[in-house]
């Protein structure tokens, strides 16, 4: 088993050379070559050698059986429903607040605000939805006057805002709040539909003059807890990069180092939580897109297990790949929004095959939490990173996993990470080439990857589909699934046996940092295919096979690098860690997310950018 992942030597174009160089492309680039030979430099015909025997699967819903939910319910004693999850934190608060709780002190001054900071604020009568809401309502307009302004937050009105924080308001005063997130600030991906917003898709012309008639269900789930809903924040134009550079609408500021991307394509989602707008955040996910920007943004972000999330309301540009879930500050905060937004939606049928959504009792903390867990390691791939502090940093909190909390780690290999990747870019962009057919306004780096997207086949769309059949059978394999497994019709053995199975997979978030904001970027968009490609190193095998996986916080660079290009990196850039589990098991991933921030206490830094003052 070889691997077979190279780095590209494409260069990097931006400005009025990325205009020109598309413009060609658009217009001579078939008749010439110049098409096919992109394509070819990317890997986009790596999948048109190989004599595959395996059935496509177009969507990667799984039914589950036996095994497939037996560690979510292995422990009963340390798992909640999701209802249970959410009242147990809400006696929790309601006790903090009737004791005078307030902000712990020990927490220093690197602490990030989080929904029990506001439900305590809120209930003890210090402060007010009212209050906060007109404290948001300046933070946003000053986000946007600091230089470089922050840019994270593109569609908001104030009267709205207002008017849920006081409905919010009279709810605490009558002693009736909905839940732990009533009165708590929540701002959603311009992906999604929010009720009198338009659903632009970081575009300059999509669903303009045609603002959403209602909330999309995932929206409409966090509002009828009575979470206030600021409006939208900004994403890479349709979704089709990972910076977040978007001359159609605006541009964030990674609130860390702002001359450096947020990354995408939720990365106003990012910039928001991180620079402490509102503690809470929805991303959508089709390849990296949500936890992209929590790792370069220094937060914590979930993408759950395709199928777990309704995607109602949700602009639907890459249907078989992407799941919107929840960017936070905390961990806590993470599983509360996957505790309300996750679940059967009657109105969706991929949601319906589901197991019931359980959730880490708040009550299972402390050493030895891991006990026994078996963490999986492709070292090859998990030290094939440009900036090697990453994977040192990473290595220093599985070291802390496994010493301190029982964690094991064992060493495999995951085969065709090459194909993997390419078979996920072939059916990303091809969804996205379906759905969008006008591209005459759109960013010139997005009308690139649709030419070179158009130029592929039927035969290449299918060949990818079955790539997926294949990547999903040795991930069942992988983690012991394939037992009793009727439709697992190949035999694909593991390096160790037995004693290669595993419970989860970790990985570096990603194998880069953010890279650096060029004024043709700005202007124009940037191309930048190394970027792309080690960014997304590790996201699309979550994203093509449909398994959960979340980021978490591992630490922050102490070294200074001038990265190839020549730009230069200072220190102070967040890192994060990734883990991948078997289809539902959100679970096991938010726990190990929780160890993770416990771990890190108060090294976590503070952004350069920060707006979180609200007086709790």
């Amino acid at each position: 088993m070889s691997y077979n992942l190279v780095d590209p030597k494409t260069p990097i174009v931006n400005g009025r050379l990325l205009a020109f160089l598309t413009n060609v492309v658009e217009k001579i680039g078939s008749s010439t070559g110049l098409v096919h030979h992109l394509c070819q430099d990317a890997g986009l015909y790596v999948l048109r050698s190989i004599d595959y025997e395996e059935s496509p699967t177009v969507v990667p819903v799984w039914e589950p059986h036996r095994g497939m939910v037996k560690a979510a319910a292995s422990d009963a004693s340390a798992t909640l429903s999701a209802k249970d999850f959410l009242d147990t934190l809400q006696k929790e608060a309601d006790r903090a607040a009737s004791l005078g709780e307030g902000v712990k002190a020990t927490s220093g001054e690197n602490r990030f605000h989080s929904c029990r900071d506001f439900y305590v604020a809120y209930r003890s009568g210090r402060t007010t939805p009212n209050k906060i809401a007109n404290r948001l309502i300046e933070a946003i307009q000053e986000s946007d006057r600091v230089s470089p302004p922050l840019g994270a937050v593109w569609s908001w009105k104030k009267d709205a805002i207002l008017r849920q924080a006081q409905a919010s308001t009279l709810r605490y005063g009558e002693g009736r709040p909905l839940s732990i997130v009533d009165g708590v600030p929540v701002v959603i991906k311009d992906e999604l539909d929010v009720e009198g917003h338009e659903t632009t898709v970081g575009t300059s012309y999509i669903n303009k003059g045609n603002p959403a008639k209602e909330d999309a269900h995932l929206v409409a789930l966090l509002r009828a807890h009575g979470a206030i809903i600021i409006g939208k924040s900004t994403m890479h134009e349709i979704g089709l990069g990972i910076t977040n550079f978007n001359p159609s609408t605006n541009t964030p500021r990674n609130p860390y180092q702002p001359l450096h991307a947020t990354g995408g394509s939720s990365g106003g989602s990012g910039a928001a939580v991180s620079a402490g707008l509102c503690p809470i955040a929805i991303g959508c996910d089709g390849g990296g897109s949500v936890r992209i920007p929590a790792s370069y943004c220094g937060i914590f972000g979930l993408k759950p297990t395709h199928g777990r999330v309704s995607a109602r309301g949700e602009y639907p540009l890459a249907h078989s790949v992407a799941v919107s879930g929840p960017m936070c500050a905390t961990v806590e905060d993470l599983a509360i929004v996957y505790a309300i937004i996750a679940g059967q939606d009657e109105l969706t049928a991929q949601t319906h095959i589901q197991p019931p959504v359980v959730l880490p009792s708040p009550s299972n903390s402390g050493k030895g939490q891991l006990q026994g867990l078996r963490i999986g390691i492709y070292r090859r791939w998990f030290e094939d990173v440009i900036h090697k502090e990453i994977s040192k940093v990473c290595y220093d909190m599985l070291d802390r996993l496994c010493k301190d909390h029982g964690a094991v780690l064992v060493d495999i290999e995951i085969p065709e990470l090459l194909e993997n990747a390419k078979a996920h870019n072939i059916t990303i962009s091809g969804e996205m080439l379906a759905k969008v057919q006008d591209h005459s306004k759109l960013n010139h780096q997005t009308r690139l990857e649709l030419t070179l997207a158009s130029s592929l086949g039927m035969q290449d769309y299918i060949r990818a589909q079955q790539q997926r059949t294949r990547s999903i059978r040795y991930l069942e394999t992988l983690f012991g699934l394939k037992q009793d497994d009727k439709h697992h019709m190949a035999n694909y053995s593991l390096p160790g046996g037995s004693n290669s199975v595993v419970d989860v997979i970790v990985t570096p978030t990603l194998a880069n940092l953010p890279p650096k904001i060029q004024s043709g970027a700005l202007s124009h968009g940037e191309s930048n295919y190394l970027n792309t490609v080690k960014g997304m190193q590790f996201m699309t095998m979550a994203n093509f096979t449909g398994i959960p996986a979340i980021t978490a916080v591992a630490g922050f660079s102490k070294e200074r690098y001038v990265h190839t290009n020549g730009d230069q990196y200072e220190t102070g850039f967040p890192i994060g860690i990734q883990f991948m589990s078997q289809w539902w098991d959100e679970k096991r991933l938010i726990e190990i997310a929780g160890i993770c921030e416990s771990i890190l206490g108060d090294a976590r830094l503070k952004p350069k950018i920060w707006m979180g003052d609200y007086k709790l």
